[in-house]
């Protein structure tokens, strides 16, 4: 998960120069609680289901997880801290509430704390080049993990299958003709700490030479072990597009595609799964003032989703070939700090994967979901 993006802390002990710094420090933040309506039917409480592990769950979503009750999604704290004579900046970001929680789940499995540091890094620019040094987003995905960045109050199908954040060092450089060179060495997917012999690697090309058209390519290989059973190496190709047609009007496009190599010590299996993703997005600003209407439509395909190259297959990979597909449509209004969001979406697999009335097995799950969210987020 690609996943929101940037948050800071001055550290003018760590970046002084010859030159006396003067750093100037800025602090903002965000939290956000949402109700989501399951029009499949209320789920029967404390009744654990195979589409969300849970009761009151709502599959395929990234933190807004919670259906039929009022829910908080979580908050953040940034601090920014930049000095121009120095070229220099520090970033911090916290976060707090059950999406640090979902977060700090998938970095170290069985891992439960509702507060986490989401980035933490360090930057120096010399002339065209940027160096960023500790832990910074992802360079996959167009959605982040702070709803204020993005369209939609809900993360995509696509979100949740990339990286959040990377540790590591990033260096940006400003080629000629509009071009942006990033490169980018780092521990693995969403991990603090790897393992010794598993460095991650990624590189990116921008370009932005059309007036409000702008294009990113990118591709990343990234060790991702969770546990001494086994080892994956995930590597994610990604394309980008963003078009702004006019003032009240923008487009944005993705293409995902996301291989996932697991080798399991415990059965000796080597699991290959390949899955593409494709999410559509638009954002029109309405006459009325502080009013928008974002449809987000999207495709998830795993054609092979359970590959065997030898062994046994492990149990987490094991499934079938699939096919998913979401669509959102949000009316955000924004009044001040305060960010009003009332979406509906529809998901539908060829998977039985969604609850339906008081499940209780495998044959009580449906093919289609539909939800409708309120969310409010306050911002500072």
């Amino acid at each position: 998960m690609n996943v929101i993006k940037i948050s800071a802390l001055g550290l003018a002990g760590l970046l002084a120069t010859t030159v006396h710094a003067d750093p100037k420090l800025t602090v903002s933040g965000n939290l956000d609680s949402y109700y989501t309506l399951n029009l499949n039917d209320n789920v029967t409480p404390n009744v654990v289901n195979s589409s969300t592990g849970g009761s009151n769950g709502v599959a395929n979503r990234s933190f807004d997880t919670k259906s039929n009750e009022f829910a908080f999604e979580g908050g953040e704290v940034n601090f920014a801290s930049i000095d121009d004579a120095t070229k220099t900046g520090a970033f911090v970001n916290l976060l707090v509430g059950p999406k640090a929680n979902i977060i700090n789940g998938n970095n170290v499995v069985g891992s439960t704390s509702n507060f986490m540091v989401g980035q933490a890094y360090i930057n120096k620019t010399w002339g065209d080049a940027k160096f960023t040094f500790g832990k910074f987003p992802t360079l996959i995905g167009t959605e982040v993990e702070a709803v204020t960045g993005d369209n939609n109050f809900s993360r995509g199908l696509v979100y949740g299958l990339e990286p959040v954040y990377n540790v590591g060092l990033k260096v940006d450089y400003s080629l000629p003709a509009s071009f942006t060179l990033t490169g980018q060495l780092d521990n693995g997917n969403s991990v603090d700490d790897a393992i010794s012999e598993g460095k991650g690697y990624a590189i990116a090309l921008a370009w932005a030479g059309v007036k409000n058209l702008g294009v990113t390519a990118s591709w990343s290989g990234e060790p991702s072990a969770k546990t001494a059973a086994g080892i994956d190496d995930t590597d994610f190709a990604n394309v980008l597009l963003s078009y702004q047609a006019m003032d009240s009007l923008g487009f944005n496009a993705e293409y995902l595609y996301k291989t996932t190599i697991h080798a399991d010590v415990t059965t000796a299996g080597v699991v290959n799964q390949k899955q593409h993703g494709i999410a559509l997005y638009a954002n029109w600003a309405t006459p009325m003032k502080g009013l928008s209407l974002l449809p987000r439509v999207e495709w998830v395909m795993s054609p092979d989703n359970a590959n065997t190259v030898t062994g046994t297959t492990p149990a987490t990979l094991a499934g079938t070939p699939y096919a998913q597909d979401s669509y959102t449509l949000t009316l955000k209004y924004v009044d001040g700090p305060l960010t009003h969001f009332l979406e509906y979406r529809a998901d539908a697999s060829d998977l039985y994967q969604y609850s339906g009335p008081n499940p209780t097995s495998q044959s009580d799950l449906k093919q289609v979901s539909q939800t409708v969210t309120y969310a409010a987020a306050y911002s500072f």
